[in-house]
C-alpha cells in the first residue's frame, strides 16, 4: 500500500489493510513453524542426518525466526494507519 494521506480511510480500505497485515503475519508464522520448529523437532526425534553442520542447524532456524519476526512487525506497521 502506498503512503497514506490525511484523508479518512473507507471501511473497505481498512479491511484491505487488515487483510494484507494478516497475510504478512501468517507468512511470518509459517516461516517460523517450518524454519524453526521443524529442525528442532527432527533433532529431538533423531531424524536429522548427522552430516549436517551444527552451524546450519543453528543459523537456519535463527534466520527463519528473524524473518518471521520481521514480517510480524511489517504487519503491525500496516495496521498503524487504521487509527485515521
Amino acid at each position: 500500500m502506498g503512503s497514506m494521506t490525511d484523508e479518512t480511510l473507507s471501511d473497505a480500505k481498512k479491511e484491505q489493510v487488515k487483510l494484507r497485515a494478516t497475510f504478512l503475519n501468517n507468512i511470518g508464522i509459517g516461516v517460523i513453524l517450518v524454519g524453526v520448529f521443524t529442525p528442532v523437532t527432527r533433532l529431538i526425534y533423531g531424524d536429522i542426518n548427522m552430516q549436517v553442520s551444527m552451524l546450519w542447524l543453528i543459523g537456519s532456524p535463527l534466520a527463519c525466526f528473524a524473518l518471521g519476526v520481521t514480517l510480524h512487525f511489517m504487519a503491525i506497521r500496516r495496521l498503524e494507519g487504521l487509527s485515521r
